[in-house]
């Protein structure tokens, strides 16, 4: 059955601070992986200051896994999302080496996410995603309640603005 309700906004401006509805977040990429038939199910996001966890329920060849992981330092630079990838956990809050974010990150990441194990740097390709010329920098990241707030700093869209046909 299909819902007619529209939806809460995914991210809010708020001054100079982009506010991410972290269940809105939730709901549209575990809609993304229903449709799918991915083999990650399922992610949960929270946090608690300046440090992200994703929490992901997938299957591999009919074996249920769950895994977690925690971010932090997340930036935005030159339509590139990193963070530093601080800790990857298995079953049963089991740590897991380092090693393994990468091999998973190069077999399901699609040319989108990659993972350096030495610098523990976990960066997201969002050029398909952002206009080109667009040049934005995250100043910091807190988590507040059920919103990831990122604050801004300076910033262009010269080159942008500059290639529109006006």
């Amino acid at each position: 059955m299909t819902s007619e309700l529209a939806m809460r906004p995914l991210v809010r401006w708020d001054g100079f601070a982009l506010r991410v509805d972290l269940d809105m977040v939730e709901l549209v990429v575990n809609r993304a992986l229903d449709a799918k038939r991915a083999v990650v199910r399922r992610i949960l996001i929270d946090g608690e200051a300046e440090t992200l966890r994703l929490h992901v329920s997938a299957e591999w060849k009919g074996f249920p896994a769950q895994l977690s992981a925690r971010l932090s330092e997340l930036r935005l630079y030159r339509r590139f999302l990193g963070c530093r990838l601080e800790g990857l956990q298995g079953p049963l809050g089991l740590p897991l080496p380092l090693g393994m974010a990468a091999a998973l990150t190069r077999r399901y990441g699609n040319g989108t996410v990659d993972f350096d194990p030495d610098d523990r740097i976990l960066l997201v390709d969002l050029r398909r995603y952002l206009p080109e010329g667009l040049e934005v920098r995250v100043e910091s990241v807190h988590c507040r309640e059920r919103w990831l707030v990122l604050t801004l700093a300076g910033g262009s869209v010269a080159s942008v603005l500059a290639s529109r046909d006006v």
